[in-house]
């Protein structure tokens, strides 16, 4: 995979030779896209990459960088030889005064959308860029121990140039890097999802979601509550593509693990013995040892899962 800025780009899609994919949400595509863009969301293409990837040499391109990366590590995973991520994204892009297309709306002239400016009903849960709040939980936990990016990159074992580019908002993070620097600094994985603001009532919007990815695209984890509710009990709902494997070390202790398979099978690894799960079958497990997701079948896994720390564990 290699990452190109704007210009790169640009030059690139003037050569004709690159096939240009927009990753994003529907939502985010109607806004405004890359001219010639062919539309494939990151949960669509990772479902099925044979249907969505045709051709080799492909651009990918999301808001601003973090999807794209993941989109290109699914092609990469997939066979394809030469993938790009657009650093910077669409918002990049429209920041150097390039043009993006926006498509035209389906309503109707007689009927004309009507104008609503009454207060909404229920509370949304207005969640920043993913990537922002970690990054921002990051600083904090790094500044609130006096450690330096440096000594921050020795704790972690991740690299100082990473982390730094974290905290500023401009790499999202994998779900892999994440644990570990949940890990490194004893803290719940929440606790680098986490953001001011929570509210009595929340709606957790699903076309507004924003995944955490593997390193591979092939497992990924969505929060079902708000980052601001971040506590003692954390609710996800995980996905896990065909015949892939996620190994995750062992949580705090007393961390505790209750997941139901909603769809497909599930073989799970927790402390060396195996458990294999049907589509409604249900699991509660310690998860302060080792433990792998795995998925047995061709099909897409798809689990929900409710994690419970002790009331003591350090936030």
């Amino acid at each position: 995979m290699k990452n190109v800025d704007v210009r790169q780009a640009e030059a690139l899609l003037a050569s004709g030779g690159v096939e240009l994919i927009d990753v994003r949400e529907p939502s985010e595509w109607a806004t405004g896209h890359l001219p010639g863009a062919r539309h494939v969301p990151l949960d669509t293409l990772r479902a099925n990459p044979g249907a969505a990837l045709t051709r080799d040499n492909v651009l990918f391109v999301c808001a601003r960088g973090g999807r794209s990366q993941s989109a290109a590590q699914v092609a990469e995973a997939h066979g394809l030889k030469e993938v790009y991520s657009l650093e910077g994204g669409t918002i990049g892009w429209a920041a150097l005064g390039l043009p993006l297309d926006i498509p035209a709306t389906t309503t109707s002239p007689a009927a004309p959308a009507k104008r609503d400016d009454s207060p909404p009903t229920d509370v949304e849960a207005h969640m920043p860029e993913l990537d922002s709040v970690i990054g921002a939980n990051l600083r904090e936990l790094r500044t609130r121990r006096a450690l330096s990016l440096d000594a921050a990159a020795r704790l972690t074992g991740l690299s100082r140039s990473l982390l730094g580019q974290i905290e500023l908002g401009t790499t999202t993070p994998s779900l892999g890097v994440v644990w570990r620097i949940a890990g490194a600094f004893e803290v719940p994985f929440a606790a680098l999802l986490s953001a001011p603001g929570a509210t009595p009532t929340a709606i957790v919007r699903r076309e507004g979601a924003r995944r955490l990815v593997s390193a591979d695209g092939r497992f990924s984890s969505r929060a079902l509550f708000p980052f601001g509710d971040a506590g003692r009990v954390e609710f996800y709902e995980l996905w896990l593509a065909g015949h892939a494997r996620e190994d995750a070390e062992a949580h705090a202790p007393g961390t505790r693990e209750n997941l139901v398979v909603t769809k497909g099978r599930l073989a799970l690894e927790v402390g060396g013995v195996r458990h294999e799960l049907a589509e409604g079958d249900a699991i509660v497990f310690g998860a302060d040892v080792a433990h792998a997701y795995i998925n047995p079948a061709n099909a897409e896994c798809v689990m929900h899962l409710v994690m419970t720390y002790t009331a003591n564990q350090n936030r």
